[in-house]
């Protein structure tokens, strides 16, 4: 049963995030008070509802109302209690095999670029938080797409008009063998289910209307129609310009949280300083469209 909830949207950090406040998901959310979810997704780029207490079942309920679950069949083998539609991402281990993705969003990314129809929203669920001396750990750093690309010289918007860059999972999945990190889980072969895919670098919201820087560390293998040197140097200038702390917005999670991104208005890192300590998130994905 859906109940009217009184929903307010705290600012946490100058160019993105809020925290949402009077939302029980639990309790069933009105239309209403999911459309002002939606909008606030929109305005915010990164929502933080805190103390949910959540069933897998409903968190999928939640995320199909901001839009149709994302169904790639790369990363097929962690699902929590058989529910399709999540994710675990953990670096717990069971008989001495991971039970989800380690090591998941260690560069900074935007979810599914590499696909031909990225993620469009990203909802994730906190159940065990690692904790050093009572200091949460393994925080979430996201940056404002948005922000950073209208703080551009106007120079560099001109020159970056037009211009496409190739995405692959195949250069990701190099870039952590090069980083020592946890090869991801794909089920399939990489070339058949995720083919390099070409998107805009600047790309406009499908919502909004707002432009977005869309070259990410972790995607991104090069621009289109530049030589590689030219292209690494201009890639290289990118990646710093989205990082500038200006732009950023660092989540410490609690037990409990929700974290909800648009991943066309941001791009994050997952700071893994954590070690061996505990970490369990449940992750779902909504399914987007073809970047313009």
């Amino acid at each position: 049963m859906s109940t009217h909830q009184i929903t307010t949207a705290i600012p946490i950090s100058p160019n993105l995030g809020a925290k949402l406040q009077g939302i029980d998901i639990h309790a069933g959310i009105a239309e209403e008070d999911m459309q002002q979810v939606r909008n606030a997704l929109h305005e915010h780029a990164v929502l933080v509802l805190n103390d949910q207490h959540l069933t897998p079942e409903e968190q999928v309920a939640f995320s199909k109302r901001l839009g149709p679950p994302l169904r790639v069949s790369l990363f097929t083998k962690y699902k929590p209690e058989g529910v399709d539609e999540l994710t675990v991402v953990s670096n717990i281990r069971r008989d001495g095999n991971p039970i989800g993705v380690m090591d998941a969003g260690a560069l900074w990314h935007t979810d599914g670029s590499y696909l031909a129809k990225p993620d469009m929203y990203t909802v994730l669920y906190a159940l065990q938080v690692p904790q050093r001396d009572g200091t949460p750990l393994g925080d979430t750093a996201f940056t404002s797409t948005k922000a950073a690309y209208e703080a551009l010289p106007n120079e560099i918007k001109v020159r970056l008009e037009g211009l496409r860059a190739l995405n692959s999972l195949t250069h990701h999945m190099a870039l952590r063998r090069r980083a020592n990190l946890a090869a991801p889980p794909v089920t399939g072969k990489v070339d058949d289910v995720a083919p390099d895919v070409e998107h805009p670098v600047v790309r406009t919201h499908p919502i909004t209307g707002h432009k977005c820087l869309f070259v990410t560390e972790g995607h991104t293998q090069r621009i289109v129609g530049m030589s590689d040197e030219e292209s690494a140097s201009l890639l290289t200038s990118l990646y710093a310009h989205l990082t500038k702390p200006e732009f950023v917005y660092r989540h410490k999670w609690r037990v409990g949280d929700i974290v909800i991104w648009d991943n066309c208005s941001t791009q994050h890192l997952a700071i893994n300083d954590y070690g061996d300590i505990p970490r369990l998130m449940h992750r779902a994905g909504i399914s987007g469209s073809v970047p313009f």
